[in-house]
């Protein structure tokens, strides 16, 4: 079928891409562990799939998520299948749909728990009883969002019909139960219904897959509950098209504003305004994400506070949730391929080189479940009594994909560059290979071979004031350069300005008392100690799309992260040099100066210098000087 708005740019398949380099090998490990080895087959994969037949996700008055994990990590696997063109994989991926559609009842209903229609958030007092605070959740509707989502990306890998029937057959069931007993999707689940809600793009899926008119009608119910003339919490058209902070929509955005969630309903609100070409989809999209950018931007280049909506820009000591780097990213990269505005590709570059590297650990076995400004990580083992599955973790292997497809695009004027670090694709008969020192002192190369004269449209960072392009000044940054390459091979040689820039507070941080909920959630886990947060009026170091941190593993102290003199509104000027060090992938010296007074410091990448899982030490880092 033939979308009602195409994209104006499209990534080459993951078949034709690779990822080089330092960043490649650190992909490369985590992909092996996590989807490619014996141990990610067997016991990985096992565990998602164990919890089908075991349905007890509603054991207790609080429902459970485990349903997720299945579809999370087949998703993310389907995909590195691409990437890696492995047929092994391909057909366990296979075997693991039909093992997967064999556990469904004879209406076709496939999930964890064991009444399908148990979708409702728990009785306060049940809740209170059960888990010791009255915790509305309830995940039903979001695992089968997941489910079908994994059935839908097998299908799409195999081309198998049992694949696709078995998808249909759990959907079917789950539409008519909600007809049946008159249920609204967006009365489901938790957080006002949000996570129900974000079925919306594996619906999507299923809808062009069979181009049967009831999954369409389905999303496009979806999307009336989001224009309500009563302002039913979370309306999102309706919000967005006001173009206000997300966080003062409704009161308490703690019980509402998930910002996982919600951002996976946008990715599905972006998918729907292609298939109908709703201009009102795509401009709520659009504002909700700058309203995002200003409002929730973290001091690590996410979004939100730890997964909520708190206007989390005015909070200094940052907290952020991998999930949500994935689905900024995802935001990011959509709103990309359908206007070609490089502001996108800066924010997605920046959401990729810091925290969600910071967040895929160097050993490549595990991740973080929250990524921090100062201490080390959060790290959370056992979620939802899973052994060896995470939502964050499960969800990496596919941000890499993700990232992959983000590097190089096509468009109807030529081919346009967007990210520098080493990678090599294919598309079209052209070949672009992209290398250099552009994380340490911001050279490129490119190597382009094409068959006949094409346009390169060379991303400029906003953050390079001045760009060369074969030693010739390029246009103005956040803009494209034009490169012409005649037939044949050529090279192209850019040298960005990575622009060393202090990134200072203009006060100091908002006060916090320990019950207040960033100060609780900033500190939850692994036994971080209140005193690493930052109170003082401080500043962040930021080198071209990099943010910089102090670390043990370029040999920081403890005094010297947490306890030394701040540089904020000092007036110093910043010089950086990159050095060498085998500890991280990036090494800096960083000097400031202001008249005679100069001050010296190391400093390595935020992401090297803080994905490991430290669990001996919780004062491993800080951004701030």
């Amino acid at each position: 079928m033939q979308d009602a708005v195409k994209n104006k740019l499209n990534p080459p398949s993951l078949s034709n891409l690779s990822l080089m380099g330092p960043i490649g090998k650190q992909m490369d490990i985590f992909l092996y562990e996590r989807v490619l080895s014996d141990f990610a087959k067997q016991e990985i994969y096992g565990e998602t799939e164990e919890k089908f037949r075991l349905r007890e996700d509603d054991k207790h008055a609080v429902g459970m998520w485990r349903g997720e994990f299945w579809g999370k990590w087949v998703i993310s696997a389907c995909r590195v299948c691409q990437y890696k063109r492995d047929e092994e994989l391909k057909a366990f991926l296979l075997q693991a749909a039909l093992n997967l559609i064999a556990t469904a009842d004879p209406n076709g209903y496939i999930g964890t728990y064991q009444d399908p229609l148990n979708c409702f958030s728990p009785d306060p007092e049940a809740a209170m009883a059960a888990v010791g605070w009255p915790c509305k959740w309830n995940w039903n509707i979001w695992c089968r969002k997941y489910t079908l989502w994994g059935l839908m990306e097998v299908y799409q890998l195999t081309k198998d019909e049992r694949v696709l029937l078995g998808a249909k057959r759990t959907t079917d069931q789950m539409l008519e139960m909600l007809k049946e007993n008159h249920i609204r999707l967006g009365a489901t689940g938790t957080f006002s219904g949000l996570p129900s809600c974000s079925i919306l793009k594996p619906m999507l899926l299923l809808y062009r897959a069979t181009e049967e008119k009831k999954y369409l009608d389905f999303c496009l119910e979806i999307a009336q509950d989001w224009n309500r003339e009563d302002d039913l919490c979370p309306n999102l058209i309706k919000n967005g098209l006001k173009n206000t902070p997300v966080h003062t929509w409704y009161p308490q955005p703690e019980h509402w504003a998930k910002a996982y969630e919600m951002m996976s309903c946008l990715d599905g609100l972006l998918e729907l305004y292609r298939v109908t070409g709703n201009e009102d989809y795509f401009v709520a999209v659009k504002n909700i994400y700058h309203q995002l950018k200003e409002h929730e931007g973290n001091a690590v280049f996410s979004v939100g506070f730890n997964d909520l909506f708190l206007g989390a820009a005015k909070w200094d000591n940052s907290c952020s949730e991998p999930c949500d780097v994935l689905h900024w990213m995802r935001v990011c990269y959509e709103l990309y391929t359908l206007t070609g505005d490089p502001e996108y590709m800066d924010v997605f570059e920046q959401a990729f080189l810091n925290p969600f590297l910071a967040a895929s650990f160097a050993d490549g076995k595990w991740g973080a479940r929250a990524v921090r400004s100062a201490g080390r990580h959060q790290v959370a083992t056992f979620q939802s009594s899973m052994n060896h599955s995470h939502c964050c973790v499960n969800n990496m292997p596919r941000g890499y994909m993700n990232a992959c497809q983000a590097f190089v695009m096509q468009g109807e004027k030529g081919i346009y560059v967007n990210m520098y670090t080493d990678f090599a694709c294919t598309l079209d008969g052209i070949k672009i290979e992209i290398g250099g020192s552009y994380l340490m002192d911001g050279h490129v190369e490119i190597t382009a071979e094409v068959k006949e004269p094409t346009v390169l449209f060379l991303r400029i960072p906003s953050w390079s004031k001045k760009t060369l392009v074969n030693d010739s000044a390029t246009e103005k940054a956040g803009t494209y350069h034009a490169a012409a390459v005649p037939a044949g091979k050529s090279v192209l040689s850019i040298q960005f300005d990575m622009n060393p820039r202090l990134r200072e507070m203009d006060k100091a941080p908002l006060p916090l008392a320990p019950e207040d909920l960033p100060y609780r959630r900033f500190i939850q886990g692994n036994d971080i100690p209140a005193d690493i947060m930052t109170w003082d009026q401080r500043a962040s170091l930021l080198y071209g799309p990099l943010l910089l941190a102090r670390s043990k593993r370029v040999g920081s102290t403890e005094e010297e992260m947490y306890h030394s003199p701040s540089i904020c509104q000092k007036g110093y000027a910043c010089q950086v040099t990159p050095v060498q060090n085998n500890q991280v992938r990036n090494a800096y010296k960083a000097v400031f100066i202001q008249g005679d007074e100069r001050v010296e410091m190391m400093l390595c990448d935020y992401a090297t210098g803080t994905n490991h899982w430290s669990q001996k030490d919780p004062l491993l880092f800080n951004i701030y000087l």
